[in-house]
């Protein structure tokens, strides 16, 4: 296995940031953006931000693997076909996708969505941000322009979480996410691979045997959606922080396992 990074720690708020008051502008780094539906806030970062130092040569390998896959009939390493997508899908027309909702049922509003795109050749992690409720058709419909390119997805636990929760809350304000997109669910993979080697298949587990790599003072899923409606509600982006970057690393750690898959490598 390949020497893996130190465990990276999350810079989450303590007990002792509870006096400390945040604006969104300082805790993270975006730009407003401007969408007929109205605004939102979008953040846009190469993969170097997330994994210092090791951002060209994830890019270099993730690209050297869809290229290799292109056209191909049988995609090595892949026993259980779950990968077959990536031979017809040109490296600009995929995306990983993660998401954060404002709560657990049907019905409620996401605030956060997450994806890994190729652009200009490289790796990037680009973050849609509702900064209130208010700004989530905004955001949607941003999204929706984007996946009008996109042929497939890639996801963790997303065929039953994350894409439908999109379509369903796209169809509320009044948009269709296109038909036709083909989706590789790593939680599926990853049970199939791996269910008798590890204690469970949850992605930080996969994490951690994968990527040699750790969170110390994540903010956990239980916990983002309080976290998110306290910012709405005192403007104090103190936990923003960690919910934007416990959001990113789950893509990162996404790449990482579909190249750990794909390029044969076991625990």
């Amino acid at each position: 296995m390949l020497e893996m990074p130190a465990p990276s720690v999350v810079p989450r708020a303590t007990a002792n940031d509870a006096r400390l008051r945040f604006t969104l502008d300082d805790v993270v780094r975006g730009r407003e953006t401007i969408v007929p539906p109205g605004r939102f806030f979008q953040i846009n970062r190469g993969i170097d931000e997330l994994v210092p130092g090791r951002g060209p040569e994830l890019t270099r390998r993730f690209v050297k693997l869809l290229h290799k896959l292109n056209g191909q009939a049988v995609v090595d390493h892949d026993e259980f076909e779950t990968f077959q997508p990536l031979s017809r899908t040109q490296p600009a027309c995929l995306a990983f996708v993660d998401i954060e909702a404002t709560g657990f049922t049907p019905g409620t509003p996401l605030f956060l969505v997450g994806l890994v795109m190729i652009e200009d050749g490289q790796l990037r992690v680009r973050q849609l941000l509702a900064r209130d409720y208010t700004e989530e058709g905004a955001l949607l419909f941003h999204l929706w322009k984007l996946f009008v390119d996109v042929r497939t997805v890639i996801s963790f636990n997303g065929k039953t979480y994350d894409l439908p929760y999109i379509r369903d809350r796209m169809v509320y304000h009044g948009y269709r996410m296109g038909e036709g997109l083909e989706h590789i669910d790593l939680l599926h993979e990853g049970r199939r691979r791996y269910k008798d080697r590890l204690v469970n298949c949850k992605l930080q587990t996969l994490e951690r045997a994968i990527c040699g790599r750790g969170r110390v003072e994540d903010i956990t899923g239980a916990e983002i959606p309080e976290a998110y409606h306290d910012f709405v509600r005192t403007g104090n982006a103190v936990e923003m922080r960690g919910i934007v970057h416990h959001n990113a690393l789950d893509l990162v750690t996404m790449v990482e396992v579909v190249l750990f898959m794909l390029e044969g490598r076991t625990l």
